[in-house]
This record gives structure tokens, C-alpha cells and sequence, in this order.
């Protein structure tokens, strides 16, 4: 779920970097996109090491997929703003795999939410199981 809420605040700040953001890129104009987007990063990655222990194979392809699009979309906007002079395709790009991210992510939520705990045998052999 962090990720999820991290992910609608990039896309805020990032359509304010989008709009408001003129060369030469100071830190001032978008310093909170670039920030928040490693912090999306790291987040997103430590969410796919802990999916990772759930075993749930759709879960765990979810998570790399949004993963592998935060990276993608770090790159686009890295290209956006230092190699294109404010290219449309790599603004484009940024959107689409952010839309990937998001939605990658909002599945594995759903198929982690989905499936209850795993049970743990008690001494007398039985299952626990939630009322």
C-alpha cells in the first residue's frame, strides 16, 4: 500500500515538474520528484523481497514488473530532463511505465489480499484458523 500512495505522489509532483520545471533544471524546480521517486525505488524494492516471502507466484511477478517500471520510469525522466530538452517521447514514457508501476502493484496487493494466512499446525496437530 505505501507504494501505491508513493506512486500518486510522484505522479502529482511529477506533473508539477512536468508543467512548472524550466532549464536548467534546478534542484529548486524538481528536487521533491527526484527525491521522492528513489524513496519509491527503495520502497519498491524492499515490497519485492517481502512478496517475495509470501511464495505467491502472481504476487511476486506483480511486484518485479511494477519494480522494473519504477527503474524505467526513473531513466525516462532522467532522459526527459538531462537528454532531450524536454523530449514528448520520453515524458510519454514516464507516464506509461508509471501506469505499469501502479498497476502492477495494485494487482499484487489484491492477490497478497486475496489468499488468508498460511496456517500453522498447533501442538495437537490442527490448524489455526481466523473466525
Amino acid at each position: 500500500m505505501a507504494v501505491l500512495l508513493l506512486l500518486v505522489l510522484q505522479y502529482i509532483l511529477g506533473i508539477i515538474a512536468n508543467i512548472y520545471a524550466l532549464p536548467p533544471y534546478e534542484a529548486s524546480n524538481i528536487g521533491a520528484h527526484y527525491v521522492i521517486g528513489y524513496v519509491v525505488a527503495l520502497i519498491g524494492l524492499i515490497t519485492l523481497i517481502i512478496v517475495a516471502f509470501s511464495r505467491q507466484v502472481g504476487a511476486i511477478s506483480f511486484s518485479a514488473i511494477g519494480f522494473i517500471s519504477i527503474v524505467l520510469a526513473g531513466e525516462s525522466g532522467r532522459g526527459f530532463a538531462f537528454l532531450s530538452q524536454h523530449n514528448g517521447v520520453y515524458s510519454l514514457a514516464m507516464a506509461l511505465f508509471w501506469l505499469l508501476s501502479f498497476s502492477s502493484y495494485f494487482i499484487s496487493l489484491f492477490l497478497i489480499s486475496k489468499h488468508p494466512p498460511i496456517s500453522h499446525p498447533t501442538e495437537k496437530g490442527e490448524g489455526l484458523h481466523e473466525s
